[in-house]
């Protein structure tokens, strides 16, 4: 059974792949990963989903089905490289990020379509569980090396990135308040309370400027001109602090491999 475990365990781990690249049952999963965001598309347009409407069905519900299995594996065999033993730490592992993206990949759904079969009414239609589906595309990060290294570098810079979008908010809603004082007897419609500038706030400062709402008075012009400086600094911020963290994270791995050149020439 443990040796089981471990065959299983280095399919599904890609670090455990001793091969190097993806296992054969990684590239099934890539594989089932494009085929189901296909059938998403397949299924939205009705004169192709109509005609083939229960070959898709199958197909769909035999990649949830494999999405599931995957899951039961993985938690199965885990303990294998990472040292998970019992319920309890299945539990915790099972609650990790990537491991919740995967559920949600498929549970929701294969567990409505269970419920519909049996001919149990539920509030949600199963079609409107499609766009979960999207989930999937996200389990590819796990199987690019590049993917990773975006994880990796975003969870880095975190905290700089909360601060930011924290910022943004409060720059957004102070831009809101004051183009409200500004404008609200001149244009009601449109300015007439805070709720109703934030629509303008979050245009301006995001640069998209649709025009639709634009403020009348001088003093509501000076203030659209700052704020829309501003917005190219609130664009900018979380950008630079990622880009940085790339760049930092880049130049770290190719000193690593500069070092490990070094190390083998000295050695031979």
């Amino acid at each position: 059974m443990r040796k089981i475990k471990t065959r299983i365990d280095r399919q599904l781990v890609i670090q455990s792949w001793p091969y190097g690249g993806l296992s054969p049952m990684n590239w099934v999963i890539v594989a089932l990963i494009l085929l189901s965001a296909v059938l998403f598309t397949i299924e939205t347009e009705p004169l192709v989903f109509n005609e083939y409407r229960g070959v898709i069905r199958a197909a769909n519900i035999t990649i949830l089905l494999a999405f599931a299995l995957e899951f039961i594996l993985r938690l199965w065999s885990a303990g294998e490289t990472l040292g998970i033993r019992g319920l309890a730490a299945r539990t915790r592992y099972a609650g990790r990020l990537w491991l919740c993206i995967d559920f949600l990949a498929f549970a929701p759904e294969l567990v409505l379509m269970g419920l519909v079969s049996v001919g149990i009414e539920v509030p949600v239609p199963v079609d409107g569980l499609r766009a979960i589906r999207l989930l999937r595309l996200l389990k590819l990060i796990r199987f690019l090396p590049g993917g990773r290294l975006v994880v990796e570098v975003l969870e880095e810079v975190a905290p700089q990135l909360l601060v930011s979008l924290l910022s943004a908010l409060g720059v957004i809603y102070g831009s809101a308040v004051a183009i409200y004082y500004a404008e609200r007897t001149h244009d009601p419609e449109h300015f007439g309370s805070v709720v109703r500038a934030l629509w303008w706030s979050v245009v301006t400062l995001t640069t998209v400027g649709y025009g639709d709402v634009y403020p009348q008075t001088s003093i509501g012009k000076a203030l659209a001109g700052v704020i829309a400086i501003l917005g190219v600094g609130i664009i900018a911020l979380p950008s630079g602090i990622i880009a940085g963290a790339f760049m930092d994270r880049l130049q770290a791995e190719r000193q690593r491999k500069s070092e490990q050149s070094l190390d083998e020439e000295t050695d031979a």
